[in-house]
């Protein structure tokens, strides 16, 4: 009947969510035969899981060069694609990840380890290491938070991993 039900609001927003998250983790893709994962198939254009999908996949690809470098230092240095916080931060016992898992939450606590601050990956915002905050946490982001220090390199927009040359980093 196209109207969007409580099932249909839940299903979209873990699809939303997933998606979210998985702009910043190695294999980015949905599985699964039916409902169909396309971002067509989850929403109608105008609502914010089809956006937020749409965002989260461009982001994806301007992330490109940082996932590249990633990969190398993987085989190059026996380093770990996905590295959890504990790792860096072992003596900080209280380390959180902070995707968003709940539905119809719009905020977050989160713990920022005490080593170093941090910063908000979408407003610059610094964040001083050693507290924990509610952050938000709206339907159309999830919370990132970026190392104090950290070079994090972007590449152009592109549509497809080698529609542009790498130079243009």
């Amino acid at each position: 009947t196209g109207k969007e039900n409580e099932d249909l609001k839940e299903w979209r927003e873990l699809q939303t969510r997933w998606n979210q998250f998985g702009c910043f983790i190695p294999l980015y893709r949905a599985h699964g035969q039916w409902p169909l994962r396309e971002v067509f198939n989850i929403a109608p254009e105008d609502h914010p899981a089809y956006q937020s999908i749409v965002w989260y996949h461009q982001l994806r690809y301007r992330l490109m060069p940082y996932l590249y470098s990633m990969a190398g230092w993987v085989h190059l240095n026996d380093y770990t694609m996905m590295r959890a916080l504990v790792m860096d931060y072992g003596s900080d016992r209280q380390v959180l990840n902070c995707p968003v898992s709940e539905y119809q939450a719009r905020s977050r606590s989160v713990y920022f380890p005490s080593q170093q601050g941090w910063y908000d990956f979408y407003t610059g915002q610094y964040i001083q290491g050693g507290q924990r905050k509610e952050v938000d946490a709206p339907y159309e982001r999830i919370p990132v938070f970026v190392p104090e220090g950290s070079i994090l390199p972007f590449g152009p927009a592109m549509e497809w991993s080698d529609e542009k040359p790498a130079e243009l980093i």
